[in-house]
């Protein structure tokens, strides 16, 4: 039993429900070298169905190029072309069109190549009947709203299922923003008390340095106590910026003029008060001439030292650590290279976010973070690489001569 308009309504009701619009457009091609037969044709569709005619298969590829259809009803024998082939190029041109062919022959050849080659939705003979006829268009227009709608609700699907992945995508972003901010925080609380204890300590270490500088003492003894209150300045001004960070999620820069060789040299003295300096090489490579930077100076020479001590740290003993600057194009180039094990490629990716360590468990993991946040603030950017031949190379980018407005440096989560 054939499907009739009631059928067609509830395919229309339900594109409606899902809002993608009523698939059929209510057209009927007809196909016929003889006008008299569309003639007769179309005196019967026309109550029900937008008719349109044709009198060849490349008149109605044409037509087909800019007029909306539903269903093609071709009759066979054309000349030119058939009605079969009419439909298997019509099959690659619009395959949401159904087609039904019409023959006066009982040709069995064409009837399996309307159903094999062309995909006609049915095969009708002449002499035909009305009934036959009308529903024969009516099943074609229900199979292809059907076929219609389950397009656009696939297309549909895949939007929202898009639309969905951003949202969520979006949602675990404002997550891991809120849990950031509610680490940072606590980092930020902990290092203002940790800062208090410790400038407390430093008053003590002071004092002991004035009274043992009044004594003889061994060299060894008095560079010991210089090394330890180097690191714990070091760790008092990391510390600051630390809860600096925390209370107003941005860095306040002091831009003033700085000669680049003195960043790298004072960054490499620093790094003698580390006691696995004296068993490696560090080497110094400045190109001379470079151009001064508009930079927070003391901000970039902990950031250079960030990356000098952790180069020595993975370095084996007596191995060499290069620390380079130079022109490339418009930028300053500053580069850290050592020969010990690498950074692996899956610590890479996360490796400047925050409370990730390339030291294991050792460490809180925000040295690296830092670093980029004041990279970052100077316009400029951060990176690692492997280095040719073994080892690691971290190098940073700045623009030569770039204006950097105080407190500029705004970081964000991850």
């Amino acid at each position: 039993m054939g499907l009739g308009l009631d059928d067609r309504m509830q395919i229309a009701a339900l594109a409606a429900r899902t809002g993608v619009g009523n698939p059929l457009t209510g057209a009927v091609l007809l196909v016929d070298d003889e006008p008299n037969n569309v003639h007769v044709l179309r005196d019967l569709l026309e109550e029900h169905w937008e008719v349109h005619a044709a009198y060849s298969g490349a008149e109605a590829l044409a037509l087909l190029e800019r007029t909306p259809i539903d269903v093609v009803v071709a009759d066979q024998r054309m000349p030119g072309m058939t009605g079969v082939e009419l439909l298997e190029a019509l099959r690659e041109r619009r395959p949401d069109v159904a087609g039904i062919v019409l023959t006066g022959y009982a040709d069995m050849q064409a009837l399996e190549s309307a159903i094999n080659r062309a995909h006609a939705f049915r095969f009708l003979r002449k002499p035909w009947e009305a009934a036959e006829i009308l529903q024969a268009i009516e099943q074609a227009c229900a199979f292809v709203g059907q076929r219609r709608t389950i397009d656009r609700l696939v297309t549909l699907l895949a939007r929202r299922g898009e639309e969905l992945s951003a949202s969520l995508a979006e949602l675990q972003a404002q997550q891991q923003a809120l849990l950031h901010l509610e680490r940072l925080g606590s980092v930020g609380r902990l290092s203002a008390g940790v800062a208090h204890d410790l400038r407390n300590v430093m008053v003590g270490l002071r004092a002991a340095e004035w009274e043992l500088a009044q004594k003889e003492l061994a060299p060894g003894l008095r560079q010991i106590l210089e090394i330890g209150l180097n690191h714990i300045d070091n760790l008092l001004r990391t510390l600051q910026m630390l809860r600096e960070y925390s209370r107003r999620g941005s860095l306040e820069l002091s831009a003033d003029l700085v000669d680049p060789a003195a960043v790298v040299g004072d960054a490499v003295a620093l790094s003698r008060m580390d006691l696995t300096f004296r068993r490696r090489r560090v080497s110094a490579d400045v190109e001379p001439g470079l151009p001064p930077l508009r930079a927070d100076r003391q901000k970039l020479v902990q950031v250079l030292l960030n990356l000098v001590r952790n180069a020595l740290q993975a370095s084996a003993e007596d191995g060499e650590v290069e620390v380079r600057a130079r022109r490339r194009g418009g930028q300053l180039e500053v580069a850290v290279e050592d020969r010990g094990p690498g950074v692996s490629a899956e610590l890479r990716a996360h490796l400047f976010q925050p409370f990730v360590s390339g030291k294991g468990d050792e460490g809180l993991g925000m040295g690296l973070y830092m670093s980029r946040l004041i990279v970052d603030a100077h316009g400029g950017r951060i990176a690692v690489a492997d280095r040719p031949g073994g080892g690691a190379r971290f190098e940073i980018l700045l623009p030569a001569g770039s204006e950097v407005a105080a407190g500029a440096a705004r970081g964000g989560a991850p």
